[in-house]
């Protein structure tokens, strides 16, 4: 690397110069019209899709909330009425316990059956079984002889499961009337804690259905009631075919109710693939579920419309926006032609100041600096080093025998050496701070600023050994290629030493490692 040229600083102070320049003139001005006008144009964007977005996070989490107390309100409607038959079969069953299956009071126990089952119009009937399954007495006088319900899931749960707790069945189809409903059972013991049978409520799925039907849940909507066991107890829009399909590996069962037993969320469902907004609760008292969704597109129809309205008149304003836009800054354009032209006049002058300015600082042949750019940089860093108390070092370099060089191999041969070894020295000064110059003749001089006695023979030793490794041929030279002797001299910013002073060291230096048999750096003493 080492340092910059001459042209190149000229380069550098052009283009400050054109810089400064463009930042004064007309371009700048335009070019800050259409920032502010792409400013504009983005900010309005940007706050339309902020209000948009915000907008659809609050769409979606009203529906949420509308959710969430739908479920509670439906979990509640679900606890109550299946408490009311609860409770009818918490006393049918002690009343059985203390009683027994008596045949003599079985008309009496159908006929309080009936009444009780007339109270209640949720209920499709009430019913007692023996510890075979045999029906005993219902509520609805269905006669149905050898009937046996020792197949049903409520029968086995009992039979098999001693607490005295409700059991709520999936939902099936009655044998005597044919139509769905939801099984309520308790078991009924013997004095001993045996089993001795079922009693049993059986409600209409049609009372849940019903109400379901009558909440607007758009058309992609469900209202779901469902067992503790992932089943389906009870869907809106109702098919008989989804009745006691498992929902285990749906969101509900896996990210849902784990956090919690109640909340809202946004997923997707199993049954039809369908994002939607969810609410969920459990029945307090009843191993049973609420879930009520609405679909997520059908949530954000609204909001779609809002969008678009609001995207619509931006963009109307935008384009006026353009449109002015646009007129303004050919108005400018044209406005500023004539400064243009004025500008490219100044920039002709100013590079034919730099190309006379070039000419005096750049030595012609190497492209190094000449002797008067040395001399101003020199007493320069010199003035600098003393003011900051900081080193200074200067290389005086002489190629070996390049008279005899040039007489055996012509001028143009000599003038491509200096040039090549104008290259080596560039090429191992590493700091832009640095200054390479051609001294005159086949001598030359570098200026390290902040560099010491040890530092500066490093360097002049790295480019002595580097000219030797090029090989230029030199039939002529003691090691038949050009080599080079370098003196070097380090400036005290404790003296009062002059730029001569520092120059002459260095070039006494010089005079020994050419005495002392040259292609060797000598430092002054």
């Amino acid at each position: 690397m080492g340092n910059p040229s001459v042209k190149d600083r000229i380069e550098q102070t052009r283009h400050g110069v054109s810089l400064v320049t463009e930042q004064a003139g007309a371009k700048l001005k335009v070019r800050s019209a259409v920032v502010l006008l792409l400013a504009v144009c983005l900010s309005m964007i940007a706050i339309v899709i902020w209000e948009a977005w915000n907008s659809r996070q609050y769409h979606l989490h009203d529906k949420e909330v509308a959710m969430s107390n739908l479920a509670q309100t439906l979990a509640s409607q679900a606890q109550a009425t299946i408490k009311q038959a609860d409770t009818l079969l918490f006393t049918l069953v002690e009343r059985l316990e203390n009683d027994g299956f008596d045949p003599a009071g079985l008309p009496h126990l159908e006929r309080l059956l009936s009444a009780q089952r007339s109270e209640l119009s949720q209920l499709h009937g009430m019913f007692v079984y023996d510890e075979t399954g045999r029906w005993i007495a219902n509520s609805n006088g269905a006669v149905v002889p050898d009937a046996n319900n020792a197949d049903r899931e409520y029968f086995v749960y009992h039979r098999d499961h001693p607490d005295r707790g409700p059991h709520i069945g999936p939902s099936i189809k009655s044998r005597s009337s044919g139509e769905w409903i939801m099984t309520v059972s308790r078991r009924i013991n013997h004095a001993d804690g045996s089993f001795a049978g079922v009693a049993l409520a059986t409600i209409y799925l049609s009372h849940f259905l019903s109400l379901y039907d009558s909440i607007d849940m758009g058309r992609n909507g469900v209202i779901n009631l469902i067992a503790d066991n992932a089943t389906i107890v009870v869907r809106r829009p109702f098919n008989e075919a989804e009745i006691g399909t498992s929902l285990a590996n749906g969101p509900l069962f896996k990210q849902l109710l784990p956090t919690g037993n109640s909340g809202t969320a946004t997923v997707r469902s199993v049954m039809d693939g369908v994002v939607r907004v969810v609410g969920f609760r459990r029945v307090e008292g009843y191993p049973l579920i609420v879930f009520a969704a609405l679909d997520k597109y059908e949530v954000l129809a609204g909001w779609r419309e809002e969008s678009l309205l609001s995207a619509g008149i931006v963009a109307l304003l935008l384009g006026f926006l353009g449109v002015l836009g646009y007129r303004l800054i050919n108005l400018m354009k044209q406005q500023n032609r004539i400064q243009n032209q004025l500008l490219d006049a100044q920039e002709k002058l100013i590079e034919v100041n730099r190309s006379l300015e070039l000419l005096a600082l750049e030595d012609a042949l190497t492209g190094l600096s000449n002797r008067r750019q040395f001399d101003l940089f020199i007493h320069s860093e010199i003035g600098r080093a003393r003011r900051s108390l900081t080193g200074l070092a200067l290389l005086m370099i002489d190629v070996d025998h390049f008279k005899l060089f040039n007489d055996h191999y012509g001028h143009l041969a000599g003038d491509e050496c200096l040039r090549n070894i104008s290259a080596i020295i560039t090429e191992n000064i590493q700091r832009p701070g640095d200054l390479a110059a051609r001294y005159g003749g086949e001598e030359f001089a570098v200026v390290l600023p902040g560099t010491d006695y040890v530092g500066a023979f490093l360097v002049a030793e790295k480019i002595r050994r580097a000219v030797l490794h090029a090989g230029i041929r030199h039939s002529e030279g003691a090691e038949g290629v050009v080599t080079v002797s370098l003196g070097v001299a380090a400036y005290d910013p404790a003296s009062q030493a002059q730029a001569d002073d520092l120059i002459g060291a260095a070039d006494k230096a010089l005079y020994v490692a050419k005495a002392s048999g040259r292609n060797m750096s000598v430092i002054a003493n």
